[in-house]
Parts: C-alpha cells; sequence; structure tokens
C-alpha cells in the first residue's frame, strides 16, 4: 500500500486572523511510490474540543488538485482560504474552541491521509446569521417543564388506569414533589417579599462595558434579609455522552459578588430600590452557544431569607465583540491594530466634543430638534462636565420623542420629584443612536404602555434631567400625546 505523507506550512503562523480575512500556505505532499490522487481537499473549519461532546463547522474548502502522484517525488501546493467568522478561538478548561486548515488526500482503495494545522481567530463583530440570534438563544426554555408534563400523562396515567390504587398513589406523589416545590421555591419567598424582580439596562454588552442594573422590590411585610447579593458569572457549560450516559460538566471561569444590603430592614408596603453595577472584563470570554458546548455569562441576585426559603433569579447577558473594524482597526496581526483603533476613537471623539462646546450655547435656538440633542448627549456621554452643560441647555424644552420601551411600568411613587401622582417611570432607549432614557408616563398613558409591551413609542416629551445612577436622559411625557 502506498504511503502518503502531508503537511501544512502557514504564511503567518503565529498571525491572530480577523473574520473574512485569508489565511494563505502550502500544503506538501511526499510519495514513497506512485499513487493516484483523486482529490486533494484544502478547507478551513472549527472544532471544540474539551469535556463536552465534539461540535465542529467548515468555512471554506476547495480542491487544489487531483490525478497521480510519482514515487519519490514532492509536491508542493499554494492555498489562500477564508478565515471563519465565528466562534472566536477560545482555550477554557472544559471548553476549547480551535480553527484549523485541514488537507486531505482521497486515495482509491486506502486510507486517506490527513494533516491539519491550527491558526487563531479573533471575531471584531457577529456575522450578520448569528446577530439575529443575539438575545434569543440564551432565553431559558420551557422545554423541560413541557417534557415533564408530557412524562406524568404518558406514564402515570396510564398506571393508573391499569393498577388503580398503586397509579393514583404513584400520580399523587409526584403532584406532592411538585407543589412542595413550587412552593418552597416560587411561592414562600414571593409571599414576604411581594413582587421582586430585578432589571439590566443592556442585556448585550462587549468587553471593557458597564452592566448597570436595579433590584426592586415592595415587600408585603416588615423583612430583615441577612443579605442581598447580585453575581455576574461566566460559566463553560459541556454535555458529554447521551441517552443515559448523557453527562453535563460545569465550569466557573469568573465570578464577582457584590453585596446590595446586609441587615437592612424592609419596610412592609415601602418601595426598596437596589442599584448595582459591574465593570465587564477587557479580555471577557465572549459567549458562545454551540451544540453541546456553551460559553454562558449571566446576573443572579439573591435575597438570603432567615429562617425562609431565599428569593433568587437569574438572567443571561450576552457579551459580543466590540466593532473594532468599525473604528477602522484593519487587519491586527500584532496588537497595533487595537491601539490604532483606540487612538482614532479618542481622536473622533475629541472633535465631537470639540464641536459640542462651540454649540452647547446655541442648542436652545429655535428649531432644535430631538433627534439633534439625543446626538449631542451621546456625543459628550462619558464627560460628565460636558454632559451636564449640554442637558442643562435642553432642560425645560419640549420636542416629538421617539423612544424603544425596555421596561415598562419599572416602578411608581413620589420618590423621584419628576413621577407623576399615580403614573409611572418607564425605561427605554432613542433608536439610534441607542441613547439609554426614562420615560415618565402619567397614569392616562398606562393603558398604552401596557398594550404596547416592548415596541417603539411616539409622542411628546419635555426634557427634566439626567439620571446620573442609570445614565439615563430623563424625559417627562405630555398626558395630551
Amino acid at each position: 500500500m502506498a504511503k502518503c505523507d502531508l503537511s501544512i506550512e502557514l504564511d503567518e503562523p503565529n498571525r491572530v486572523y480577523h473574520e473574512g480575512e485569508k489565511v494563505q500556505g502550502v500544503v506538501h505532499v511526499k510519495v514513497d511510490s506512485t499513487v493516484k490522487c483523486t482529490g486533494l481537499v484544502l478547507s478551513t473549519g472549527w472544532k471544540t474540543h474539551g469535556r463536552g461532546n465534539v461540535t465542529s463547522g467548515p468555512a471554506e474548502e476547495t480542491t487544489v488538485f487531483s490525478g497521480q502522484w510519482t514515487q519519490g517525488t514532492k509536491y508542493e501546493y499554494r492555498f489562500s482560504l477564508s478565515a471563519g467568522d465565528w466562534p472566536q478561538t477560545y482555550h477554557g478548561k472544559f471548553l476549547s474552541i480551535d480553527h484549523y486548515v485541514e488537507a486531505k488526500a482521497k486515495i482509491p482503495w486506502a486510507f486517506d491521509p490527513k494533516a491539519a494545522t491550527p491558526f487563531m481567530v479573533r471575531v471584531t463583530q457577529l456575522p450578520s446569521w448569528h446577530a439575529e440570534e443575539v438575545g434569543q438563544i440564551f432565553k431559558k426554555s420551557k422545554t423541560p417543564q413541557i417534557i415533564g408534563m408530557v412524562l406524568v400523562a404518558v406514564f402515570c396515567v396510564p398506571q393508573l388506569l391499569v393498577t388503580g390504587w398503586i397509579g393514583l398513589g404513584v400520580l399523587s406523589f409526584v403532584g406532592l414533589a411538585a407543589a412542595v416545590f413550587w412552593l418552597k421555591q416560587k411561592f414562600l419567598p414571593r409571599y414576604l417579599l411581594g413582587t421582586p424582580n430585578f432589571y439590566i439596562q443592556e442585556d448585550t454588552l462587549a468587553p471593557g462595558s458597564e452592566l448597570v442594573g436595579e433590584f426592586i422590590t415592595q415587600t408585603r411585610k416588615t423583612v430583615v434579609p441577612n443579605a442581598i447579593t447580585v453575581a455576574l458569572r461566566a460559566t463553560e457549560v459541556c454535555v458529554s455522552g447521551s441517552g443515559s450516559n448523557r453527562r453535563t460538566h460545569k465550569n466557573v471561569i469568573f465570578d464577582q459578588i457584590q453585596e446590595l444590603q446586609s441587615n437592612t430592614t424592609l419596610q412592609a408596603g415601602t418601595e426598596n430600590r437596589c442599584p448595582f453595577s459591574f465593570q465587564i472584563p477587557e479580555d471577557a470570554a465572549l459567549s458562545v452557544k454551540l451544540t453541546d458546548n456553551s460559553l454562558i455569562w449571566s446576573i443572579e441576585v439573591e435575597v438570603d431569607i432567615p429562617r425562609w426559603p431565599d428569593w433568587r433569579k437569574d438572567k443571561s447577558i450576552y457579551i459580543v465583540p466590540a466593532d473594532e473594524k468599525r473604528l477602522g482597526s484593519g487587519s491586527d496581526q500584532s496588537g497595533e491594530g487595537v491601539t490604532m483603533a483606540s487612538g482614532q476613537l479618542a481622536h473622533e471623539q475629541s472633535q465631537s466634543e470639540d464641536s459640542v462646546t462651540e454649540n452647547s450655547n446655541s442648542v436652545m435656538a429655535e428649531g432644535v430638534t430631538f433627534v439633534e440633542t439625543v446626538a449631542q448627549v451621546w456625543a459628550v456621554r462619558n464627560d460628565r462636565d460636558q454632559l451636564e452643560m449640554v442637558v442643562d441647555a435642553v432642560t425645560g424644552l419640549s420636542f416629538t420623542i421617539e423612544a424603544q420601551v425596555e421596561r415598562r411600568l419599572l416602578y411608581a411613587g413620589d420618590e423621584d420629584p419628576h413621577v407623576y401622582k399615580g403614573g409611572y417611570a418607564v425605561w427605554a432607549r432613542y433608536p439610534d443612536p441607542m441613547l439609554p432614557l426614562v420615560l415618565y408616563v402619567p397614569h392616562d398613558l398606562g393603558d398604552e404602555f401596557e398594550q404596547l409591551g416592548r415596541g417603539v413609542w411616539t409622542g411628546r416629551g419635555m426634557v427634566v434631567g439626567w439620571d446620573s445612577l442609570h445614565g439615563r436622559l430623563q424625559i417627562k411625557l405630555d398626558s395630551t400625546s
């Protein structure tokens, strides 16, 4: 049987590739006897390895040769293939993701020789097909609960019909267990805490950005919790095996906990609001959801209640790449691209802020629009002095407002002087740029926002200030909108 050796040599083996860039190199072929090859196939793609079942995906494939190789001759074939656009190269404890160039020679009546060499991929922006899934694939599914009910219907009900009292006992036990679980995990904590919940401004963030949120509750009884904590976590979740041998392996790679309150009395009937914020690490691993392999970021709030079941709730967040290409970083091979991009961004922001400084004294001129106001606020949102100057200049002006609703009926009450009596405050966001807003909604618009859900609202409103705690422009809506 003829022996055929393949090896791959990359032109730039230490380069970090961005999505869509070309991986170039040479595949070397050496044969010890004359052999026919029906196809020398070269491809790029990615593959997982670690605790979970292997998941893989292709990027590009091409056939560079088909014919006969002569004994004792060495052959070289150049290639230029696209790097993958997702997922990013990642090396963890339970999960690793690598991109490869692979060569495979199709030899009739013999094992097909193969060779592969890895290369690094860093994703600077989500591919269009994947961006549509952000915020959807990490939502919790009700499938397990549905499957549980189906299993009860399939197995317990027939047993009840066939075995009579025995089946009734089994079904009663299952129902009792479910009732106890619901009572402990859901009913009892809420019985004391009322309607506890927490909100976050953004569930899709880039490394280095700030996550801002708030825990809110209005207790039915006076409660003195041991602690109210919030945790930011990143977890590798890998599934191995199948059927009865299926196992889930988890490894926490990032865990940061904040204590919001400790031994603080939550007075009955009084709304308690606990803001929190986290700085996403600059080197944060991107969120990944693959078959049997995931890297999941989440926020979890827990209320430790003495001598009572604790309340806890978690939400997934999605860490996505900062769009470096939009900032002109180009191909980064040694880190220079990131530095150049940061410098360009700083220059653009400086120019924008200079423009705002020159024009801020004239923003109250007749004809200023809400679009212009948002643009000015957005440009200086990271400069406190400039921001205060711009907001002061537009405070009291009335505009036609367009806002994408995020959290409707967030809170009500008179603690905030801008909240209407009997009205509400709603978190929203201007579509582009995505400036966070607080809409103070009068009572007579409550039904409209209730029906709107998370849609886009348009109407009249007046700028009344800046919420520095949550980083939002405050707008008081006109009840005649």
